[in-house]
């Protein structure tokens, strides 16, 4: 029969020890739990790196390695841009139908073979279904707006 303090010291040298799944990269699911999880609980719940190991059963070194990766990953997510605002797209998708006499929303979106409520609603002119305004649109749909109005995607800023 094993005792709390054995299992405890066994639990801490198998998790101490980066992932064999991954090869200590943090790339993996269970790594990737594990990171976010270090990260909640020394940002947020203010803990220091060594009551967090020992809540984790990890060394103080692996816990900072996890909440430093995790801060990086956050960093990164925060320049990502699959996103753009419809603001932006808006205003250039305005500047085009002011420059273009006789273009509007609807034949635009005839252009892009879908519904004009369907592109005000993705555009952020008309809320959608859920009452709420669309605030960013997709890369893919900002570069397919404006190819339909026969524009090079990176002339719209983000795209």
């Amino acid at each position: 029969m094993r005792t709390a303090s054995a299992s405890t010291t066994r639990a801490s040298t198998i998790t101490a020890e980066p992932c064999s799944r991954c090869d200590g990269r943090g790339t993996c699911p269970s790594c990737a739990q594990r990171r976010k999880h270090a990260w909640r609980l020394v940002t947020v719940d203010g803990l220091s790196h060594e009551e967090t190991a020992e809540r984790m059963h990890l060394t103080p070194a692996r816990v900072r390695l996890l909440v430093a990766q995790e801060r990086d990953r956050q960093d990164l997510e925060r320049y990502r841009l699959n996103m753009i605002a419809t603001e932006r797209v808006r205003t250039f998708l305005e500047h085009e139908i002011e420059r273009t006499p006789g273009l509007n929303r609807a034949e635009i979106a005839h252009y892009l073979d879908m519904k004009q409520i369907d592109l005000d609603r993705q555009l952020g002119y008309e809320p959608g279904k859920n009452g709420r305004r669309q605030r960013k649109v997709g890369i893919e749909a900002a570069s397919r707006l404006v190819i339909a109005l026969g524009r090079a995607p990176h002339e719209l800023d983000g795209c």
